[in-house]
């Protein structure tokens, strides 16, 4: 493409009887373009080629309005083609899909501000530290108010959904209130189903009645739209730079840590979108929390069915924890309750134990060996990993065999 300028220049030079050669080296141009340029009469306006038709042309329209959906997904939007009689490539959809995908990546995101105490958002992360001289993965509960940016955050074992409604409850009580509407991701612990656009939306009936029972709204964001929740994305960013290279003697010394760093860190710096203290402007939304104060803590149990071990323990979540002896081989309730596990035998609490952290440890209370073992007879707990290797076969015949 030619510019009216440089059009204007090289007829210039010729007036001045400057040659076509050498005005084509003083330009970096091909002499033939000069004397293409020197023929027109007036500078030419540029004109893009019309493209013709391709095999994608008759599903333009369909695959901008999915590509959202499925996330710009290349392969995806084949698919669908293919169900509706697309014959084409892959190849073919994928050049159509990537300059869209660009112009999407490049659009400004309207930064969403919520009036004080009418919005939280809570989502969970993943971080590894090292806890009573192990490497374990902890799981990261954080919910943060919209207005104040002020967060709660606690590291657990699990993502299970009483875990969830406990680290919500606790959340409650730090802040003093309840947001009216909490914005999650779609965890399928707690949305069992929906469509795209959110009009559709099958609720964990458990997680529902919680919702209910404190009365404040769920949300679930859009899918592929991550910046949605923007705000408990940042807060846990920054927990896990908290624990980074930091070590821990449990899970609880870990927790207490936390709290305390939220409260004179994280609660008092300069927010940098705010560029306020999320402590100050709490301040302003308080009293627009909802007060849950009055009512009772809502608490679930779970229950979980196990067969004692010949040695007098049960296995739960990777660990095992001891019963009396004389429940060798029965049937067992496991209920968790906080950090708290109960073992029933029918309906009769049994056995009652501290969570234990970590994976394969076990959790053996003396007391319910005594009068299994004459004086003769070593207790498991006092038992080297070599002796356990040539243990009389006697031993779990006299531990299984007792009723």
């Amino acid at each position: 493409m030619v510019t009216g300028d440089l059009w204007h220049e090289i007829h210039a030079r010729y007036k001045l009887k400057e040659p076509k050669k050498s005005i084509a080296r003083g330009l970096g141009l091909d002499v033939r373009t000069v004397r293409r340029i020197l023929r027109q009469k007036a500078p030419q306006e540029y004109r893009r080629a019309k493209r013709s038709a391709n095999v994608l042309t008759p599903w333009a329209d369909y695959i901008r309005q999915r590509l959202a959906a499925v996330g710009y997904c290349a392969q995806a939007i084949l698919e669908e083609l293919r169900e509706r009689g697309y014959t084409g490539g892959y190849d073919a959809v994928k050049r159509f899909i990537r300059p869209l995908r660009k112009e999407a990546q490049i659009q400004a995101t309207i930064r969403f501000e919520t009036p004080p105490g009418r919005q939280g958002q809570a989502d969970w992360g993943q971080c590894w530290t090292w806890i009573g001289g192990r490497r374990l993965q902890v799981h990261l509960f954080v919910l943060a108010l919209g207005y104040s940016r002020r967060m709660f955050s606690v590291a657990t074992r699990d993502e299970k959904l009483g875990t969830f409604i406990r680290c919500h409850t606790e959340a409650f009580d730090h802040f003093g209130g309840i947001p009216q509407e909490i914005l999650y991701d779609n965890p399928k612990t707690i949305v069992l189903a929906r469509d795209v656009e959110g009009r559709i939306i099958r609720w964990n009936n458990l997680f529902w009645d919680f919702c209910r029972y404190y009365g404040f709204s769920p949300h679930p964001h859009r899918p592929y739209r991550p910046q949605t929740k923007g705000k408990v994305e940042s807060g846990i960013k920054y927990v896990k730079r908290f624990l980074r290279g930091k070590r821990f003697e449990s899970l609880d010394h870990l927790n207490a840590a936390l709290a305390a760093w939220i409260d004179t860190v994280a609660d008092q710096r300069i927010h940098g979108t705010t560029h306020r203290k999320p402590a100050d402007m709490f301040a302003e939304e308080r009293d627009l929390l909802m007060d849950h104060r009055g009512k009772p803590p809502y608490t679930i149990q779970e229950r979980t069915f196990r067969q004692v071990s010949k040695d007098c323990l049960v296995a739960f979540e990777t660990n095992r924890y001891s019963v009396p002896f004389r429940y060798a081989g029965q049937p067992v309730e496991v209920q968790t309750l906080c950090d708290q596990i109960r073992i029933y035998h029918d309906d009769t609490l049994i056995a009652q134990h501290q969570r234990l952290d970590g994976s394969y440890r076990n959790q053996v209370n003396r007391d319910h060996y005594l009068g299994l073992f004459k004086r003769d007879r070593i207790p498991p707990w006092e038992v080297s990993s070599d002796e356990v290797q040539i243990r009389d076969l006697a031993f779990y015949e006299a531990v299984g065999g007792v009723r």
